[in-house]
């Protein structure tokens, strides 16, 4: 067995047995909090696991709450999962996969790039945008990296450069990279640590956000980073080539080699449209917003509608990381409902001696050490639902106002271009 096995199992033993402590203390907050413990370490450790260890954490907070009261579990279920958040980003799951099945993703991707001329450092901005305009399509920054990277080795092709030795090249797969992560943090449908983000504001640090009001809270944060990352590209791997005609013709050959407009794109757009429209409208519409999209997107299951074939996607349904985030949903409701990481935030305050700072040192401070700990997380989704609270909770113990480091590291969460083992897109 190798050395990072062993040190896997020994830290997976350690923490069942922390675990165990923590459920026979009795307090609820304990137990919670044995619960997030369990979770980061099993959703961290073992990420081809996710469906078993999600339908376990689901289940150990289920008994723990029960114990304490039933009516207050069941108000607690029914809080979680009724409200707009779950059903969305469902949608978005069954939305993306039409965009991948009917060809719309890669049609808008390559209209932006012609449309925006074949000059190398156009390119690579086009891949920006593309990325923004597919972002809020999909909850899964995992497959529009899938939607995106083959158009990007295409765009590379080309402009005829060598495989792994042109500068160009390696701007273009980097941006794609960045764009993808940075224009995640954009639009609440856009990854799944958004709507964990999103719960932890409303019920910790008094801020609620819809998809309209994240949107426009983190629209101009998604467009500073994207202007940096490609002036920084742009500088670091200066394209070695130069624009041509050929070039701009291969390119146009790659969007015309779609053809007109399928029946199948129109019918996804629409309904995509009208989803936005309902995301959007959210605050002011007295239905269920997500549930709503989702009865829409299903609508493009029907043999009459065809464009999906329910056997061919429950195959290629990421059921894992859709129940991951059913059980993240879950654990981010206990932990604002219990305070269950003050204990830890008292901690880490204590031995940082934080409240020394004054409130604008402690706010960069915050925020500064929670965005350095993207390199301990693998997942931008376990980050959000361990980090937010954490740090609302170091924030209300210094007496400043949560939301001024709670929003900046809610819309920083899914910004994971530190290292490549940070998220899986990389």
């Amino acid at each position: 067995m190798r050395t990072g096995e062993i040190t896997k199992y020994a830290v997976t033993a350690l923490t069942i047995l922390a675990f165990l402590y923590l459920a026979a203390i009795g307090t609820i907050q304990d137990r919670i909090l044995g619960v997030v413990l369990l979770a980061l370490v099993v959703w961290s450790l073992y990420p081809k696991r996710h469906l078993e260890s999600s339908l376990l954490i689901i289940a150990l907070i289920g008994l723990f709450e029960a114990s304490l009261n039933v009516q207050e579990f069941i108000n607690g279920l029914f809080s979680t999962y009724g409200g707009s958040g779950l059903w969305i980003i469902l949608s978005g799951f069954v939305l993306a996969k039409g965009m991948e099945v009917s060809g719309l993703g890669k049609r808008i991707a390559l209209m932006i790039a012609t449309s925006m001329g074949c000059k190398p450092g156009n390119v690579i901005l086009a891949v920006a945008v593309a990325s923004m305009a597919i972002a809020p399509l999909s909850p899964s920054t995992t497959a529009k990296a899938f939607m995106i990277l083959p158009i990007c080795v295409g765009l590379a092709e080309a402009f005829g450069v060598e495989k792994g030795k042109s500068r160009f090249g390696a701007a273009i797969m980097l941006m794609a990279m960045a764009a993808n992560n940075i224009s995640s943090t954009a639009f609440l449908t856009a990854t799944v640590p958004n709507p964990i983000s999103a719960e932890y504001l409303a019920t910790s640090a008094g801020v609620s956000l819809d998809w309209g009001g994240w949107f426009r809270m983190a629209f101009p944060i998604t467009v500073l980073l994207l202007a940096a990352s490609y002036l920084i590209l742009t500088h670091m791997f200066k394209p070695e080539i130069g624009a041509s005609k050929e070039t701009y013709d291969r390119v146009c050959g790659m969007r015309d080699g779609l053809g007109p407009l399928t029946r199948r794109e129109k019918i996804v757009a629409l309904t995509f449209g009208v989803a936005l429209i309902l995301w959007i409208t959210e605050r002011y519409n007295p239905l269920n917003a997500g549930l709503m999209s989702l009865a829409l997107s299903l609508l493009l299951f029907p043999p009459q509608v065809g464009v999906m074939e329910a056997g061919r996607f429950s195959g290629s349904v990421p059921w894992g990381s859709i129940v991951l985030f059913a059980a993240t949903m879950l654990v981010a409701r206990a932990v604002g409902r219990y305070q269950a990481l003050d204990p830890v935030a008292n901690g880490l305050f204590e031995v940082l001696r934080l409240g020394t700072l004054q409130p604008t040192l402690f706010i960069g401070a915050a925020v500064l050490f929670a965005m350095f700990l993207h390199l301990v997380f693998t997942s931008t989704t376990v980050y959000a639902t361990v980090m937010v609270p954490i740090i609302i909770s170091l924030t209300k113990i210094h007496g400043t106002e949560a939301a001024l480091t709670a929003l900046p590291v809610a819309f920083l969460a899914p910004v994971a271009v530190i290292l490549p083992v940070n998220t899986i897109p990389k």
